[in-house]
Formats: C-alpha cells, structure tokens, sequence
C-alpha cells in the first residue's frame, strides 16, 4: 500500500509540468490521502515525506522555467540560429547603355555602348585589402573606333594595405592630381581614352596603369610617390572613325591651319613608341600638406606624352604623283612636368588654383623648308576655379585656363596664348531623384565652345535614366571646331547595385 501511495504521487508530479509552483503543491497535498499516511508507519511516513520534499524542491525551478516558456509561447520567437560569419568579399555590380545620336547631317547613331561593370572587395586583413574591377563593353554601331566584338577591360587589380605608417597601393590602378574640371593640368599619370573625344567622364576614359603607389608621412604633410614600369599610350579613333582627327591624330588640325600652303598628299609612316625597357619606365612625386586653412601640393612627374607627335620624316617628289608627299614619323616625346596646387574656403565659396609647366613640349612651328614642322618649348598651363554650394540644392563652379607657350608667335603654327572659360551648374529637386546639370567651355581668344546639358532621374535604389546632349562649334582650326558637325543628343539607362 505505501508504495502505491508513492507511485501516485510520482505519477501526479510528472503530470503536472504545466503548472505554476504554488498550484502543484496545493494540488499535490491535497491529492494525497491522509489514510495512506496513517497506514504507513512513522518512519515510513518521514521518509515519504523526505522523499516528496526532495522531489518538490527540485522541481520548482523546472517547473518555473516551462511554465513561463508555455504562459509566453504565443508572443515568443523560436530560438535563432547562430549567426553566419560574415563574407570577406563586398561586390557591387551596375549596367549601362549610353545611346549617342547625331543631330547634324548625316543623322545617324553615332554610338550604343552597353557596359557591365563589375567590383569585388576582398578584406585580407585590418590591414590591407584586394580590389578586382572589370567592365565588358559592347558597341554594335562601330562608328567610334572600338572593337566589334565584346571588349573585355580591366579596370582595378589592387593590393592596398600599410606597412607601419606607409600606405601602399600595388597593381592597375588610377592615380589623380590636380584641381581642374573638364580640361587637364596636372592630371597627367594615366593617359585617356580619345575615341569619344572628352565626352566620356574621366573616370570612366582614363586608361589604368599597372604601378606602385606609396603615400609616406613626413613632417607635417605626406609624400606621395608613384613609379609606373612601363609606358602605356592613349587609345586613339582612326581616321573613318567619329572623333577622328586626321591620318594621324592632329593632322587634320595642322591641315586646316596650313590653309595657306600649296596642295599636296601624305603618308604616315608606323608609330615609334618606347621600348619595353627599365628605362622607359615612368615616375613621379607630390608632397601635400596644410597650412593654416591652405591645402598646398608640389607636383613632380617625368613620364611619356601619351599621344604622338607627327614629325616630318621627308618630302617626296614621284614623277608619276602631280603633288608632293609629305612623309609623317610619328613618335612619343618625354615629357616631365613641374606643378602645383593650392585651395581654401571661405564660408561657402572655394578657391581652387592649379598650375604646371611642361618642360619640353612639342609645338608645330612654321617655316621653310620645313624640317621636323615641330620644335620644343616650355609650355604653362593654370587653372583657377570657384566653387560656390547654396545648402545643398545648388552648386555652381567657374574656371579660367591659361595656356602659354615660351616662344614667339611668327615661330608658331597656333596662337601662343590660349585662355578658356567654364560654367558649371548643378542641382536638385524632389528629394535628390531629379538632377540638372549645366556645363559651359568655351575660347576667349579662339571662336570655340562646347556646350553640355544634361537631366538625370533616379527610380528607388538602383535604375536611373539620363538625357544629356554635347554641342561643338568654333574654327576648324580648333578642336572644338573640327568636330562642329558632330553635335549629338544621349539618353543614358543604368542599374546599380
């Protein structure tokens, strides 16, 4: 009998683990017979109770702890899974067509570029980090010069990382100096990409380099060095091609500016370009640093022209040719360019001011008989730019260019001087989705301009759509002239992500 008794009590303890604490010990004494306690014996019945109370304490704490999972299991999320580590590679991917169509006779495409563009970002350590940038373009108009079938383009083969206090930049990568917008001073490391004349943004037609880049604390500043170990030229149009500039490239500018000279017929002979040799290779050195509200830079860079030079090899006289030839040698030239920069605010208004000097280049030149038809001088370029941001809504810039050569005029094919203006006006509305831009270069000394406006819409995280339209005009004798008859309007679709 007094086993039964304990039995029912087992019996009822492991039944009641749905209930609170208090309830199952009210309900458990009270289930208990007090007949089967007079039965047992006193010792019996201590150990019995011994025995219930040892039960009853230990499962107080397990009877609390289900009680409250099964009153809260209605509101209460099953238990998370441990979370996942997170990937040491960070991608973005976007693609892009930009459809070009000309507004002059004859009225036709003058492009269909599609490009998927691809970025992976691999964390190795806290330390350093591997970037990997391609693009894959396609044109099927093929009126601008690229290849007909898919182009496949590195973009970024980078190892960056730091080595006590320097930081190192290892691989194909692109490296920018300077403070201009839309035209070039000091931005001379990485050569562009001409095949759409300077439509293309800059960041999109400068060519990557395989170099070394390395930025070194020293003082109060920092100095950038930069060695790039071989030499790598702009991509040029043809000749048939949209923004082609002669048989070679320039030779039609020198054609038009030599209006004056007898007829007569060319042939361009191959490009010499520098040897794959150490001693072609190309380097350079900025020091940067702030003083009071200044931002100053010191430029040195002693590297290659990257278009060629069209010097006259010869003149040919052929019985059986009515006009003379006139051979073309095409070759790059060393360049090594001195520069500087300078910027400060004040308030809302920032000044910008950039300026270089070109040690030895090559200028066409006048004279005969004619030569090499070219000679080299000093060549300055500046820059002085202002920014102005009204809040956020509005910014608007304006830049002066000035370039000089260090000769004469009567030695000169073009003018000595050449000053240009630019106007650029951007902003926004409906919470930053709809962007106009403005942009206005044009020739103070020479009858030249171009012309750029542009609208672009944004749709959520990832589409936008752009309108823009590029107009030319000026003297054919220059460069915004020559291409007057290639006024164009663009409509731009992208996806990002």
């Amino acid at each position: 009998m007094k086993w039964v008794e304990i039995n029912r009590v087992r019996t009822f303890f492991f039944t009641a683990e749905t209930q609170r604490t208090q309830r199952f010990r009210r309900v458990f004494f009270s289930a208990l017979p007090l007949r089967s306690l007079r039965l047992c014996g006193e010792k019996t019945w201590a150990r019995c109770l011994i025995l219930l109370s040892t039960l009853c304490l230990l499962a107080v704490p397990c009877f609390s702890q289900q009680s409250e999972q099964t009153s809260s299991s209605p509101t209460q999320e099953p238990p998370s899974q441990p979370e996942a580590k997170p990937s040491n590679w960070q991608w973005s991917f976007s693609i892009r067509n930009r459809t070009g169509f000309r507004t002059d006779e004859p009225r036709v495409f003058q492009m269909s570029r599609s490009f998927i563009d691809a970025k992976g970002i691999y964390k190795i350590s806290d330390d350093w980090r591997l970037t990997l940038e391609g693009r894959a373009h396609y044109d099927p108009v093929e009126r601008l010069g690229f290849p007909k079938s898919v182009w496949i383009d590195p973009r970024q083969v980078l190892l960056d990382g730091k080595v006590k206090k320097v930081n190192l930049k290892l691989g194909l990568q692109q490296v920018v100096w300077g403070q201009a917008d839309g035209l070039r001073v000091l931005d001379v490391i990485n050569p562009l990409d001409y095949r759409e004349f300077i439509l293309e943004d800059f960041l999109d037609s400068r060519r990557p380099l395989w170099m070394a880049r390395a930025d070194v604390p020293v003082e109060k500043g920092s100095l950038q060095l930069v060695w790039v170990p071989y030499f790598a030229p702009s991509r040029l149009p043809g000749v048939e091609n949209e923004f082609g500039l002669g048989s070679n490239f320039g030779l039609g500018l020198i054609g038009a500016a030599q209006s004056n000279l007898p007829p007569f017929s060319t042939r361009v002979e191959s490009t010499q370009r520098p040897a794959y040799q150490l001693k072609s290779s190309q380097g350079g050195a900025r020091y940067s640093r702030s003083i009071g509200s200044w931002d100053l830079t010191g430029n040195y860079f002693y590297g290659w022209e990257d278009t060629p030079t069209s010097y006259v090899r010869g003149i040919e006289f052929k019985p059986n040719e009515p006009l003379p030839t006139v051979v073309f040698k095409p070759r790059f030239d060393r360049k090594e360019v001195f520069g500087g920069t300078a910027a400060t605010n004040f308030g809302s208004v920032v000044l910008r001011m950039e300026a270089g000097w070109n040690r030895n280049k090559p200028q066409a030149v006048t004279g005969f008989p004619i030569k090499s038809g070219y000679e080299k001088f000093g060549l300055f370029s500046s820059v002085t730019g202002l920014d102005w941001s009204a809040n956020t809504w509005l910014w608007v810039s304006g830049q002066y260019f000035l370039q000089s050569i260090n000769a004469p005029q009567s030695r000169l094919l073009f003018p000595r001087n050449n000053h240009l203006a630019s106007v650029f006006f951007r902003t926004n509305f409906l919470r930053d989705t709809l962007r106009p831009e403005f942009f206005v270069l044009t020739g103070l000394n020479q009858r030249q301009f171009m012309v750029r406006p542009k609208l672009t819409k944004t749709f959520g995280d990832h589409w936008s759509v752009g309108v823009s339209a590029d107009f030319l005009g000026g003297k054919q004798t220059n460069i915004f002239g020559y291409f007057d008859s290639r006024d164009r309007v663009v409509l731009e679709l992208k996806w990002m992500k």
